[in-house]
């Protein structure tokens, strides 16, 4: 008996452990599914799945920074791959072209659905050019035919629909996300099993399975060819750490067949997954550095986890095959190109992995440096002390190219004299150039203190930056003030430029929008200051 009790009491212990393993360290949290297959298995998905915390539709920019920030630091966005937005900043305004400004993007359109709960259910509603957003409307997602529209690189499109048993207007996402909206789908239609069925719009369905079958045969091709990838996991992870709940077509890769597809009489076991895993599967490449924007070229390597794979790749936009390049080495990019690979050991076969890199001009190679004063001359103002209140909360400037803004709403103190600014909590210093780039940044300061952030690049000292931007914005962070008298600039500029005087002179500021109307205090957008065309972002 007492040998028995041991026995039973260690075989409990070991399902325990394996139970509180959970895959990416979820433990328990998938356990009451256990033994269940096809709609019965859905259903008890769906309680499991409710998520306990709703951060409020205006709280997703913040729970952006965890679950959707690039390597780089910048916005990761899933409509446009030519886009570098900073979190919390450029997400005001309007737009009016892709790259303007991003904001939120609910994958099931909010004008099919009512709820405030599945508005901002941080799961499907993602951070996207707002441009771009804008173009895709309300169509459901879809594989195009004819393009009427596409945003840069053809990332993603709109037109007729070529998916059989769909022929309306549909937006096609890029190939390297379609398996990531597939599974945001199966989510939703899990999540919500009880409302996904009016959402209609010959997408969803009011009974089992809950997509129309056009959409749900062409959502688990699209699940099988784009499969989990690690920042699809990294991000279902984040997700559960902001509103406390999972995605479980993300945690157990190929659950759709066992919801939806060819697995359907097979029960879920918790602790012995099968999944769409095997160990002779053969591991598709991943690429480093990830897909994104780089400056003049980018240098790519290549990988796979299967032991002893080859990887063959091409970069003309077909796709790989045994006849494609053989991976021998790292290669280098020089233009926009759309990489797509496979990974080969013996007779078995990776899917296919795809990266567009997109690659912009750093211009000539010749550094242009010039100091500019940061005063009230550059800003053209007869200021001298502390700036009255009844003054715009922003001043803006421009000498040789380079336009300086001096943006002081988010500070109650302000300062401006003949010899300096000055830079009080909140208040920010933004330089940007319409053409080429910004390499180095050197302020002068009488006294100089710590507490300048900048949005990219990187600060070596207190008073120095170095970077390749267009535009820089400096937020003084500490307590009390910063005095800045001078910058010595570096441009890499892509036509001829003037070396910036050394002295503080500039003339008057004169701006006009592109219609030719006289404009005061511009907000984003494309201004001709000073007789050049430049950004204001």
């Amino acid at each position: 008996m007492k040998r028995t009790l041991l026995i039973t009491l260690l075989m409990m212990a070991m399902t325990a452990v394996a139970w509180a393993q959970g895959p990416n360290s979820s433990g328990t949290y998938y356990q009451g599914a256990n033994g269940l297959k096809g709609k019965a298995l859905k259903t008890k998905l769906a309680s499991i799945i409710v998520n306990p915390r709703n951060v409020g539709y205006d709280g997703l920019y913040e729970a952006y920074k965890k679950t959707d920030t690039r390597p780089d630091g910048y916005v990761r966005d899933w409509y446009s791959n030519t886009t570098n937005y900073r979190h919390g900043v450029d997400n005001k305004g309007s737009y009016s072209k892709e790259g303007d400004m991003y904001n939120r993007e609910h994958s099931v359109p909010q004008s099919w659905f009512s709820g405030s709960g599945i508005k901002s259910d941080i799961m499907h509603v993602l951070p996207t050019d707002g441009y771009v957003n804008n173009r895709r409307s309300n169509y459901p997602f879809g594989e195009v035919n004819n393009v009427t529209y596409q945003s840069n690189n053809g990332y993603s499109k709109l037109g007729s629909c070529k998916t059989a048993g769909y022929n309306g207007t549909v937006f096609e996402p890029n190939d390297e996300i379609k398996g990531d909206i597939a599974r945001i789908y199966f989510y939703m239609i899990t999540r919500y099993e009880s409302s996904c069925g009016s959402w209609g719009h010959d997408v969803f369905t009011t009974t089992y399975p809950g997509l129309t079958t056009w959409t749900l045969d062409m959502m688990m091709r699209w699940s099988k060819n784009d499969p989990v990838d690690e920042r699809e996991i990294q991000r279902n992870n984040a997700v559960y750490e902001v509103q406390g709940n999972r995605n479980p077509y993300v945690d157990y890769p190929g659950l759709e067949e066992y919801t939806w597809g060819t697995k359907m009489t097979e029960a879920f076991s918790y602790d012995n997954y099968g999944g769409e895993v095997n160990p002779d599967a053969v591991m598709p490449p991943t690429f480093s550095p990830a897909a994104g924007t780089y400056t003049n070229s980018v240098t790519v390597t290549l990988s796979t986890t299967t032991e002893d794979a080859n990887i063959y790749y091409t970069t003309d936009g077909t796709d790989a095959t045994l006849s494609s390049t053989l991976y021998t080495g790292s290669f280098t990019l020089t233009e926009t190109t759309t990489v797509k690979a496979i990974a080969v050991q013996e007779d078995r076969t990776s899917t296919q992995s795809v990266a567009t890199f997109t690659i912009t001009t750093g211009g000539t190679e010749t550094p242009v440096d010039g100091v500019i004063g940061l005063n009230n001359t550059l800003f053209g103002t007869s200021f001298d002390g502390a700036i009255p209140s009844s003054h715009s909360e922003t001043l803006q400037g421009t000498q040789n190219g380079v336009t300086v803004i001096y943006d002081i709403s988010e500070g109650s103190n302000r300062y401006c004299n003949g010899e300096q600014i000055r830079l009080y909590p909140g208040n920010r210093l933004t330089f940007s150039v319409a053409e080429g780039t910004i390499t180095g940044l050197e302020f002068t300061s009488p006294e100089p203190k710590s507490g300048l952030t900048a949005s990219t690049g990187t600060m070596t000292g207190d008073l120095t930056w170095t970077g390749n931007a267009q535009t820089v914005v400096f937020t003084y962070e500490s307590t009390k003030h910063i005095k800045l008298s001078s910058v010595k600039v570096t441009l890499q500029g892509s036509t001829s430029i003037d070396a910036l005087p050394t002295t503080s002179s500039a003339q008057p500021t004169v701006i006009y929008d592109l219609q030719g109307r006289r404009v005061d205090h511009p907000t984003k957008g494309i201004y001709i200051i000073n007789g050049k065309k430049v950004v204001v972002k």
